[in-house]
């Protein structure tokens, strides 16, 4: 398991100065809120590593879509291509690995293997839709097929063939 992301800590020692604050703990609003609001600070201070470390943690598997699309909208405004590609395709390698590891199941009519398969390619589709806006925003035109072509396999369980491609904005930031 990948150690615990920066923004975690940050959010649990915001969390007990708000509870010191209120006198008790924070409900679950009031708890969502701090968090929307220490994300927020962090984008502005520009700590977008951090932040794409966090979400991998938290939502490795699972959910994030308002946390990457907050979060993307805000890489489209500086074309930062490279750390777009950082966060969908963290997400996609992992979601689209559990895929692959129902799938054997699921293909043998398996029904727990073909529902959690199913979740897992659902998972994958949405962290691939996230990278596909990306691509759209940043006029990424080679981007979008390559994509879309890798979505295309997936969705009908041909595993990739020539593995992934990265754009000119990914090879330039290494």
């Amino acid at each position: 398991m990948a150690p615990r992301p920066r923004f975690e800590a940050a959010l649990d020692d915001a969390f007990e100065v708000r509870k010191q604050e209120l006198g008790r703990a924070p409900g679950l609003d009031e708890t969502e809120t701090l968090r929307q609001q220490l994300f927020k600070s962090w984008m502005e201070a520009g700590r977008f590593d951090e932040l794409i470390a966090y979400i991998h943690w938290y939502y490795e598997l699972e959910g994030g879509r308002a946390d990457c699309a907050i979060l993307c909208e805000d890489l489209i405004r500086q074309a930062d291509l490279a750390r777009i590609e950082k966060l969908f395709r963290g997400l996609i390698s992992v979601r689209a690995e559990a895929f692959w590891r129902f799938w054997p199941k699921a293909a043998e009519g398996h029904i727990g293997g073909m529902r959690e398969s199913a979740h897992a390619l659902s998972q994958a589709m949405d962290a691939y839709a996230g990278l596909w806006h990306g691509y759209w925003a940043l006029k990424d035109e080679a981007g979008q097929a390559r994509l879309q072509q890798e979505m295309l396999q997936l969705q009908q369980a041909v595993r990739p063939s020539s593995g992934k491609q990265k754009s000119k904005a990914a090879k330039a930031s290494e």
